[in-house]
């Protein structure tokens, strides 16, 4: 095999449709995942759905379904979105997969044997929706009049209108006591801690590793990793009066995918050692992509779990940052949750491409504005890239020998020069998963070309020096496929239709076939036979 790449979305809740925050992180995954594959590795892409929940129950009661078709269904509507959005995937895996089942079984075992797990009876605080027991730390009181939240304080009492909440669900925990089993996370404190030291990079960014190295320096209890009145899920191999609790059925799912591929029964015995060699090569995972309120699970639990459990830890998590959509939360009671698919359907799915992932750093709270990210739309790939195509392929058809042909002649070394940085600092960029800044890069450089175009003022040379013209119409175009190379992760539909424009159209599947570093470096002819249609036609703000 190749050089292997793995990275994960968050595993995302069955009883929500994804929203524009969901795809956020599904977006993000993609185009790093497409970069890596054009740049030569082998890669794996999984996203998910967490099906075995109290809540997923509750949902399905709402519906009036039995709990299976309901889980179908959402899955079903979960791949839909992804598919429409053009997120290539390799796995897709639900928690309530056989395989999976048998994993975590295994897995629980082998932490069971180990003495990391064992039986306490436990009184608390259950936030049904988030999945977790929560202390008063963890919880806001809500003002039921006006709405308001505000920080737990002794000097405030709770009374009928005044009561305590879960921030990010608005409901009061439910108090359970019951006996469950329970991981020994305070075992693992001196090698989370290892951990952190010997990896400064295993969080990024360090604002929100450090937020997790402090919470280990305070304290680390014990969790629950078991319900005794759940009937849903995954039973544990040593009690089966019980069934396991999130943490240990979820995220598990990043590895079962690598331990427990799907082996069809058609499949010869040599054929299934393949597959499975194959896919336990990709373990550890290169990247986890979560948000931010999920963190201290993904940098505290998890690494812990996986310890017991004997396996290899992640490479790196990188967290995301929340938004809101005009200035406020994402709520379904507030009506402000933006379907990703209405929204691409109305505008384009390059206008949430470009909006989301070029907007803000993804380690920053921001506002989704819709009237902004038009307006981002129109100056970025209207303007200043679907403008400048437009000038070269105008120019070009007007030369008067081999009209539309543009052979190899760059003779401004400084422009030259620019160019080879700015692909270095695109790949540099890429790699650190710096999103917003690889994009900037591009078109920071398209600036420079926009401008060379207003100083080099080829429609007049065409009338003076048809050779001159030539050369710069030439430059302009090479410069061009030099950015649209490293634009394609983020628009790959639409840098393919500029290939194919230039007579290039063998481009993508060069690039599926992990060209990049090939493609950049030859020195190509360009073809232009035709003017053609807007690739990005302008969008009036409303």
């Amino acid at each position: 095999m190749k050089d292997t790449f793995y990275i994960t979305t968050p595993i995302y809740y069955t009883n929500w449709v994804p929203h524009i925050g969901h795809s956020y992180t599904s977006l993000i995954c993609d185009v790093i995942t497409r970069y890596n594959k054009i740049s030569g590795k082998q890669v794996k892409f999984c996203t998910w759905v967490d099906e075995n929940s109290q809540k997923a129950l509750q949902s399905a009661e709402e519906a009036n379904m039995k709990i299976e078709p309901y889980l179908d269904m959402m899955a079903d509507k979960h791949k839909a979105v992804w598919d429409w959005l053009g997120i290539e995937y390799t796995d897709f895996i639900r928690t309530t997969e056989p395989r999976h089942h048998e994993f975590v079984r295994e897995v629980l075992q082998k932490s069971f044997d180990n003495g990391d797990i064992y039986e306490w009876e436990y009184e608390g605080m259950y936030c049904v929706w988030c999945e977790a027991f929560k202390k008063d730390d963890d919880l806001v009181f809500l003002n039921k009049t006006s709405k308001e939240t505000f920080p737990i304080s002794p000097k405030v009492k709770e009374s009928d209108n005044i009561i305590k909440v879960c921030p990010d669900h608005l409901k009061t925990p439910d108090i359970i006591k019951e006996k469950n089993y329970f991981f020994k996370l305070s075992k693992y404190e001196d090698k989370l801690k290892k951990l952190y030291k010997d990896r400064p990079d295993f969080v990024m960014p360090s604002d929100r590793f450090n937020e997790v190295i402090a919470f280990t320096d305070r304290w680390l209890e014990d969790f629950s990793i078991s319900r005794e009145t759940n009937t849903f899920g995954i039973k544990l191999p040593f009690d089966e009066s019980q069934v396991t609790y999130v943490w240990y059925d979820a995220l598990f799912n990043y590895l079962t995918v690598c331990e427990k591929p799907h082996l069809t029964p058609t499949l010869s015995y040599e054929e299934r050692e393949k597959l499975q060699k194959e896919s336990s090569a990709f373990w550890p995972a290169d990247l986890h992509v979560v948000g931010k309120d999920i963190i201290r699970f993904h940098a505290i639990y998890w690494p812990a779990m996986l310890m017991s459990a004997g396996y290899e830890l992640p490479k790196n998590i990188l967290t995301t940052w929340f938004f809101t959509v005009d200035g406020q939360k994402i709520s379904k009671s507030l009506g402000n949750v933006i379907d990703p698919v209405e929204f691409t359907q109305k505008y384009s799915k390059d206008l949430l491409n470009l909006y989301l992932l070029s907007s803000f750093n993804i380690w920053q709270d921001w506002d989704f504005d819709q009237s902004q990210a038009v307006l981002t739309y129109n100056a970025k790939l209207a303007n200043n890239l679907g403008n400048l195509v437009n000038r070269v392929v105008v120019l070009s058809l007007k030369l008067d020998e081999n009209a539309g042909k543009l052979d190899w002649k760059i003779s401004n070394t400084d422009m030259l020069q620019m160019r080879i940085a700015m692909v270095e600092l695109s790949k540099e960029h890429m790699k650190q998963y710096d999103l917003k800044w690889a994009i900037d890069a591009m078109f920071t450089f398209l600036s420079v070309l926009n401008k060379y175009t207003d100083e080099t003022q080829p429609w007049n040379l065409l009338k003076t020096n048809q050779e001159e013209a030539r050369e710069v119409l030439y430059a302009l175009a090479e410069w061009l496929r030099q950015v649209w190379l490293c634009l394609y992760p983020f628009f790959p539909e639409k840098m393919s239709e500029m290939f194919e424009k230039l007579w290039l159209e063998w481009y993508r599947e060069s690039l599926e076939n992990w060209w990049l570093k090939e493609l950049q470096d030859r020195q190509e002819t360009f073809h232009i036979k035709e003017k053609w249609n807007n690739l990005f036609e302008r969008i009036e703000v409303e």
